[in-house]
């Protein structure tokens, strides 16, 4: 049996608007309109807490959404 190499993480990086956010993480959260098959992001937030309020809201609303960190 062979065993399969590890995959490395991809990183991904965030170039926002605010210039005041280089190389920090950062929170997105998106959600998902399935009735106007729409995905939108909101963010970003430099807290998780914040990140999460912001989701749970939306989950609250019966939208999908979830949460995605950038420049970890």
């Amino acid at each position: 049996m062979r065993r399969m190499a590890a995959k490395k993480k991809k990183n991904k990086t965030f170039y926002g608007a605010k210039p005041t956010l280089p190389n920090q993480k950062v929170y997105l959260v998106y959600k998902l309109i399935e009735a106007e098959k729409n995905l939108i992001a909101d963010g970003p937030f430099e807290k998780l807490d914040d990140a999460n309020q912001a989701m749970e809201g939306y989950l609250a609303k019966g939208l999908c959404s979830w949460i995605v960190t950038y420049n970890e």
